[in-house]
């Protein structure tokens, strides 16, 4: 009888984590996600092992059949221990290893990295990168990460640290952003900096149908609530979206200007609702990059083809090549 060995990746977000295996190919044959806790490093370990468990009794598989676990976590981590540095969202993790105690209790190799560079891995084994070798990913839900591939390989710097061209200002703005600097493009265009965006136009009586969904009350206005006015043809909402994407634009100019990729790939939980803003992105970018209204180089921002999976996928991808895995 042939046993079928997998891998398992893991995908923390800010309120939910994601569980995937793969028996080695670039797809799934599990995918769960649940809402999480942040209580501690023990709380952390428990909820991995648990769904881990789960998603290994739902397809049948045992601890013996498994390869490797892969964990993606939004902080930044020690790559050689697993360690969290920092992490806005996970301060109560600095100096522990998300990874140590999995790899313990398995006895199999874990990795784990930031959830800026694991998507970027998933986009190289299963979306993109099947047919494009330079690229850049833009991670765009409750932040706005980043990431590089050229000539087929996931760019990772030395210090633990990797592209992060999110944190550019494309504006004068100045909000203050979470990693401590102001009128970063992350803080301007992420969820919360949608939402953000609305509250203000609440707060200044702007006619929308944002203060009907908020029940007049700013403070409960949020990014779906954005998205939801435009919909229905809201046009301060529109406006707000189409601010959103022309910061987008210009951060996209940006990047071509620095690394000329073929494409942009957006992915993240605002993956699913940038089909609208697609059109003014890639006009803000063309029109802000010399590189591009002059012929001499092309690029598109298209939507990834993963939705929520790039994640668990890039997971799986990067502890397989480091135990030896194939190329493709």
């Amino acid at each position: 009888m042939n046993v079928k060995q997998c891998f398992v990746g893991v995908d923390f977000g800010k309120t939910n984590v994601r569980f995937g295996i793969s028996e080695g190919e670039p797809a799934l044959t599990y995918y769960a996600k649940f809402p999480y806790t942040r209580v501690s490093p023990e709380n952390i370990t428990r909820q991995i092992v648990e769904g881990i468990a789960l998603a290994l009794k739902e397809v049948g598989h045992t601890t013996d059949e498994l390869l490797g676990i892969g964990i993606s976590v939004p902080a930044v981590v020690d790559r050689k221990t697993g360690a969290i540095i920092w992490g806005p969202d996970w301060d109560f993790m600095a100096g522990a290893s998300p990874a140590r105690p999995i790899a313990d209790r398995y006895r199999v190799p874990v990795v784990a990295d930031v959830d800026t560079v694991i998507p970027t891995w998933g986009e190289n084994w299963a979306g993109v990168g099947k047919t494009c070798k330079r690229f850049a990913v833009l991670t765009w839900g409750t932040g706005l990460g980043a990431g590089l591939v050229i000539d087929g390989q996931v760019q990772e710097y030395p210090n633990n640290l990797f592209p992060e061209f999110g944190h550019s200002r494309v504006s004068d703005d100045d909000w203050p952003c979470k990693c401590g600097a102001r009128g970063c493009v992350d803080t301007m265009v992420c969820g919360s900096g949608i939402a953000n965006h609305g509250k203000l136009a609440v707060r200044e009586g702007r006619k929308t149908v944002l203060t009907e969904l908020s029940r007049n009350n700013a403070d409960k206005v949020t990014a779906a609530m954005v998205f939801a006015a435009a919909d229905k043809g809201d046009e301060v909402a529109r406006a707000i979206l189409d601010r959103v994407a022309v910061l987008l634009g210009r951060l996209c100019a940006n990047v071509v200007l620095t690394m000329q990729p073929e494409k942009i790939v957006i992915v993240g939980g605002l993956e699913e609702r940038c089909a609208p803003v697609l059109a003014t992105i890639n006009r803000t970018m063309r029109e802000n990059c010399w590189f591009l209204f002059k012929g001499l180089t092309t690029c598109e921002v298209v939507a990834s083809g993963l939705g929520d999976k790039a994640g668990v996928l890039g997971a799986i991808r990067k502890v397989q090549r480091n135990i030896g895995g194939s190329n493709r």
